[in-house]
């Protein structure tokens, strides 16, 4: 089965890299699996070029930079008042188009021939330029693979085919049951294409003939590879106490890799396959975050605040300020969903004061973000737009579409919260475009779930029930019960305006039973109102009275008292006694 071609746009510094740029070029070519281009390609040198150049990246899938220590040319002039080397330019044209960047950097030993030495002037711009990259270490892969060209051409083309075949690999995954969490598709990808790297590494795999065929590689095969090895280096460590630990370790590298192949297709096989990984090396920071984050997406918050207090203990004694903010960032999701909304703020504030701090643009992003949904919560709407708007900002820097979709549905939110239904559409369209550009089902439920909501404001009953029944089909494909629950919560209260209060109470109570089995005391509030409505309607008193205690309790657990206030004079106006 013939695979799509990527284009790669090969840039490189010229007269100290032309060897190098030239053997990249013919390996990428002869996979059979990439359409590769360059500057050559464009014809001259000229003005005229620059814009071919402009058009080639922005028209790109990946781009693969070659960074030595040669300016090279610059199309307009040293004088102009833009003087960047068209590598330079080309760069930058593929961070604003968010075209993915691969870089590997030329080592300041890398040896420069005397008559390829260029005036200061020149070489000091260079070295700028160097420097801005490491500064920013977006797309660094790696500074090694200079000692000859076809090495490095060896370790680019590797490169881009693991990384091809884990694109495709989660492209056809159905992903794992549960709440979603904040594992970005690129970190899916990048777990993946660890594990493949260790199959190819030890010859168990043809990087190749995979990437040519995505659908040859079956995850749970891959899986049984990596257990038969990581269980025989168990065997031969155990023994050998001091050797052991450095065995011990490699293994439980090995478990990583399998929880992250299983992550694709079975959360009860990744789970045990990370919680392997941390009895043997408790000291790892991503095992215990994947532990976590999967403990957590199957409701069991008790195992989750676990692993994630674990994580902060191993970031703050190995000093890994990344491992102490993410940990925050998770401990807060546990706190938010067990109702705690203060203590969320407080560990969100902390992770975004940590990854301010060591300049993680990251960690900051999505602190922010997390920060913003909270105040939304709250009912501080113009607090959560700055911090959903920060957050935005910060995505498109990092050219994060999938940030961006989520930035986007959180405004979507808080400007129909306001009630400017046509600027919350606008914001839910483009969170669906995005999600749809980027294949996420988990995304494009979420849109459509809240496009719903807006219609249903609208009164447009049929076109918000369309976009419910969507989002639902979605989520019970994905097996996402926090989507699943939010959609039958939403077509409750649809069939409730319509008068059809059975169907609207057995969606509600199947949306109370999720948010139960997710420890959600938000969504079982929630549906224990909406209940409390219906069978107000229906003259029930006392079961709507029984199920709005439930849910002022609830509230008041969460620390939101005008929520709670609200059930209390809901109750005295049914006349409903403690």
């Amino acid at each position: 089965m013939a695979t799509t071609l990527d284009t790669v746009f090969l840039s490189s510094t010229a007269m100290d890299l032309t060897a190098f740029r030239d053997a990249v070029w013919l390996r990428l070519t002869n996979t059979g699996v990439f359409h590769c281009v360059r500057m050559e390609t464009f014809g001259p040198q000229d003005t005229s070029a620059v814009e071919h150049c402009r058009g080639g990246v922005c028209g790109a899938d990946i781009f693969v930079g070659i960074i030595g220590h040669r300016r090279g040319w610059e199309p307009f002039g040293s004088d102009s008042n833009d003087p960047r080397s068209i590598t330079e330019m080309e760069h930058d044209w593929a961070h604003e188009a968010r075209v993915r960047r691969f870089l590997w950097v030329a080592p300041d030993s890398f040896p420069q021939p005397a008559d390829q030495r260029e005036p200061d002037a020149l070489h000091a711009r260079q070295t700028t330029f160097r420097a801005r990259i490491r500064e920013g270490n977006t797309g660094i892969v790696s500074h090694d693979g200079f000692g000859a060209p076809a090495l490095l051409a060896s370790e680019i083309v590797e490169h881009l085919l693991k990384l091809k075949l884990a694109q495709a690999m989660v492209a056809q995954a159905k992903p794992a049951e549960g709440r979603g969490i904040d594992t970005s598709r690129a970190e899916t990808e990048a777990g993946v294409a660890a594990a493949l790297d260790a199959l190819a590494d030890a010859g168990d795999i043809d990087l190749l003939a995979l990437a040519q065929d995505p659908t040859a590689a079956k995850p749970a095969d891959l899986e049984d590879k990596l257990r038969a090895r990581a269980e025989a280096m168990e065997a031969k460590a155990r023994p050998l106490v001091e050797q052991g630990r450095k065995g011990l370790a490699e293994s439980a590298a090995t478990w990583r890799h399998i929880g992250a192949l299983a992550f694709l297709h079975d959360t009860a096989k990744a789970l045990a396959a990370y919680d392997k990984a941390v009895a043997l090396d408790p000291d790892n920071a991503g095992g215990l975050r994947f532990l976590g984050e999967l403990q957590f997406r199957r409701g069991d918050l008790a195992a989750a605040d676990k692993a994630f207090e674990q994580l902060l203990g191993v970031g703050l004694r190995n000093g890994d300020r990344k491992a102490e903010a993410m940990a925050c960032t998770r401990l807060g999701w546990v706190l938010r969903t067990r109702g705690d909304l203060a203590a969320d703020e407080e560990m969100q504030t902390e992770a975004l004061r940590i990854s301010e701090a060591i300049g993680w643009t990251e960690g900051i992003a999505r602190a922010t973000a997390n920060l913003g949904i909270i105040y939304s919560t709250r009912g501080d709407l113009d607090r959560a737009e700055e911090m959903q708007l920060k957050s935005l900002g910060l995505e498109e820097e990092l050219g994060s579409k999938e940030g961006m979709a989520a930035a986007y549905g959180n405004l979507g939110i808080i400007h129909k919260t306001r009630g400017d239904l046509d600027r919350a559409e606008e914001m839910q369209v483009k969170a669906l475009a995005l999600n749809e550009e980027l294949c996420s089902k988990e995304g494009m439920a979420a849109a459509y779930g809240n496009l719903g909501n807006i219609h249903f404001t609208r009164g447009d009953l049929d076109k918000a029930e369309d976009m419910q029944v969507k989002a639902l089909a979605l989520n019970d494909e994905l097996g996402r019960k926090e989507g699943m629950a939010r959609a039958y919560g939403n077509l409750g209260i649809i069939h409730k305006i319509r008068g059809d209060l059975d169907k609207a109470e057995e969606m509600q109570i199947k949306a109370l039973g999720l948010n139960e089995e997710l420890g959600s005391k938000e969504g079982m509030a929630r549906a224990c109102w909406n209940i409390a409505s219906i069978r107000q309607q229906r003259r029930d008193i006392p079961g709507a009275g029984a199920y709005m205690r439930r849910a002022r309790d609830l509230y008041r657990d969460m620390g939101l008292a005008d929520k709670a206030a609200d059930a209390d004079v809901w109750l005295r106006d049914l006349g409903c006694p403690e």
